[in-house]
């Protein structure tokens, strides 16, 4: 080994003389039968590739077309109100009339206390036009939101004698509340669709296309109907509406309240009033949702949505057995984990537990531990064969923490039907005491 200089660095660098090695390099002699060989290799190699890709494809292909036909992933904070058929140059300039802004509307003016005996207050204005205003007011605020309200008829494949029609079974009032670029999703009642055959879905400027059932929820009688884009034109969508549903839980500070789509029985109506209490409860198998009480006069027919002042549903309309002469709502938020559910045609976990929310204040009044109270089990129902009783107090699910209904809901369904769920609870004992006690079930499909 020896130094030499790199000329172009100028720094010595070690250099290894290996002289006693001397090559000849000398071509290698063509031997075709090796070429062949090679060449036999190769065809019958994509030969092999191009037969495993056909199979693959064909096995691979209806699962691809099913899942693009469904459409995507439903995602509600991804959806823009507005119109339907609006293209992506419109829809900036569009963008002032398709939300519900809140400078655009203004609030209902209240009637005043004080109104002269002859019918005129101070203003000249009598009460009567004082009401007619303010009805005017709401009909403004919900002239794009009833934009977004639909007709469902649930249809029968037989056909009527007489007229040769197909035999209807009933119809729902629905509400637009997201679209995408190959369908259009609507939030509506179940009862009177249920035994249909199909749904004949009538949007708001009369256009009429058939949608198919995504998921409905025996609990809350609610259901998600799909319509595929292409079957109406672009020009029918753009007189076609999404709504915005409010993702806000505070309802304490709401006051006045629009209902529309039917909230009388009569379709296409808008009514207004106040909200008159948010302490109602909706109580369904693993479900609580808060419910809406008004002074809005309906019918036993009464469907359709609730409004805030900015044109936001805040409610669905539901049909109740304590008092169908007056309006009330679900709220709207806490139903947005279900409707995207529902949308995607996801399963509905079920354990059969009737419970309610013990809130803090209560708990630290009775001296009980905060969570789930079980005020029921329904009969045959994964919690019943568990051991759960009516009095316990649910306090966890699989290690998690549930101090209230939202709590359990949001853990049940982040687990998988035929999966272990291990609830928490604890039972009073003989002596006053509340026990912690473990109790494994199975998760089924409601």
């Amino acid at each position: 080994m020896s130094e030499r200089e790199n000329p172009e660095s100028g720094k010595k660098e070690m250099h290894e003389d290996y002289s006693f090695i001397k090559e000849t390099i000398k071509k290698n002699p063509v031997n075709l039968g090796v070429h062949v060989k090679r060449l036999f290799t190769l065809a019958l190699g994509g030969a092999l590739f191009g037969g495993s890709a056909a199979v693959a494809f064909t096995v691979a292909c209806p699962v691809a077309a099913e899942r693009f036909i469904a459409g995507e992933e439903v995602t509600l904070s991804d959806a823009r109100p507005g119109p339907i058929g609006i293209s992506a140059a419109e829809e900036t300039e569009e963008a002032a009339d398709a939300e519900y802004v809140e400078e655009d509307v203004r609030e209902p003016e209240e009637i005043p206390d004080a109104v002269f005996d002859d019918g005129q207050e101070a203003g000249n204005e009598s009460s009567m036009e004082i009401y007619a205003s303010v009805y005017e007011e709401a009909v403004q605020i919900a002239e794009k939101p009833m934009k977004a309200m639909v007709r469902l008829s649930g249809l029968s494949d037989d056909t009527d004698l007489l007229d040769d029609s197909f035999l209807t079974y009933g119809e729902e009032e629905g509400v637009i509340f997201y679209s995408d670029e190959k369908d259009v999703y609507i939030l509506t009642n179940y009862k009177n669709i249920e035994k249909s055959d199909s749904i004949r879905v009538t949007f708001c400027k009369g256009a009429v296309a058939e949608g198919s059932l995504c998921k409905a929820d025996p609990g809350t009688g609610l259901a998600v109907v799909r319509v595929p884009r292409n079957l109406l034109t672009e020009e029918e969508w753009s007189e076609v509406y999404v709504a915005s549903l409010s993702d806000s839980f505070d309802l304490s500070n709401e006051k006045t309240v629009i209902a529309i789509g039917s909230p009388s029985g009569n379709f296409n109506s808008v009514m207004y009033g106040l909200v008159t209490s948010v302490s109602g409860s909706l109580r369904v198998a693993d479900a609580e949702y808060s419910l809406l009480g008004t002074n809005i006069m309906g019918s036993i027919e009464s469907s359709g949505v609730l409004l805030d002042m900015q044109g936001n549903v805040i409610g669905m309309i539901m049909r109740t057995d304590e008092d169908e002469s007056i309006l009330k709502g679900v709220s709207i938020a806490e139903l947005r984990p279900l409707i995207e559910n529902l949308s995607n045609g996801e399963q509905i976990r079920y354990l059969g537990i009737l419970g309610a929310s013990i809130k803090k204040p209560q708990a630290e009044k009775l001296n009980i531990p905060q969570g789930i109270y079980v005020e029921g089990v329904e009969s045959a129902s994964p919690a019943m064969i568990a051991g759960i009783q009516n009095g316990d107090i649910i306090v966890g699910i699989n290690g998690q923490e549930t101090e209230n209904m939202m709590d359990y809901m949001a853990e049940l369904q982040n687990l998988n039907v035929g999966e272990q769920a291990e609830l928490t609870v604890c039972r009073k004992g003989t002596e006053g005491k509340f026990v912690e006690m473990e109790f494994d079930m199975t998760i089924e499909e409601k």
